[in-house]
Order: C-alpha cells, then structure tokens, then sequence
C-alpha cells in the first residue's frame, strides 16, 4: 500500500464526509458509527457485518494511536478484508481517520 494514497484518501474522506461522518458535539457513538456505516455504502465499500466493520475502524486507529504506522493500518485493513479492493482499503482507511481518529488526518 502506498502511504500517499492513504494520506490523500483521508484528505479526501476529510472533504467529501463532513455531512456524513462528522462527529458533531452532541452525537452519540451509534450516531457516529451509522453515519460512518453510510459514508462507507455511499463509496460502494461492501460491508457485511456493521459490528466487524466498526471494529476494524477502532483497531485502525488504536495502532495508528499506539504508534504505528499508515502502512501498518493499511496492511491491518487489508488483511482484514481480502476481498476488498486497494481503493476500498485506501477509502475506508480515509473514512475511519476521519470519522474516530482525527488526530492522525495530515494537517
């Protein structure tokens, strides 16, 4: 995986989810995750289980959170979902910084 096409796909994620996956003060963790679960159908990223989904978003940024690296989420994402294609892993990588894990978008 390329850490450029990660990093570009969080900008991305940044510009085209701010209505969809925006945590706003006041929502609630369901409303963050349903809307994170939208952002991703409206890309087309297939998702067949809403609660490994979600927690693949949270350990995508739990090892961004305890050091790791773009590539190491990439490959966590990868692995995780074989049949997805590179811009799936890439798009999804982009919404769940973007959606949970803020900190790490490049400024």
């Amino acid at each position: 995986m390329d850490t450029r096409r990660f990093l570009a796909a969080a900008l991305f994620a940044v510009v085209a989810a701010t209505a969809v996956a925006a945590p706003a003060a006041g929502q609630t963790q369901q409303q963050i995750d349903q809307a994170f679960l939208s952002a991703l159908g409206e890309r087309g990223i297939p998702v067949k289980d809403d609660a490994k989904t979600l927690d693949l978003a949270h350990r995508t940024c739990d090892l961004l959170n305890n050091g790791g690296t773009t590539d190491a989420a990439l490959q966590l994402i990868q692995k995780a979902e074989k049949k997805w294609s590179r811009e799936d892993v890439v798009n999804f990588g982009g919404l769940a910084l973007y959606a949970y894990c803020r900190e790490h978008l490049p400024q």
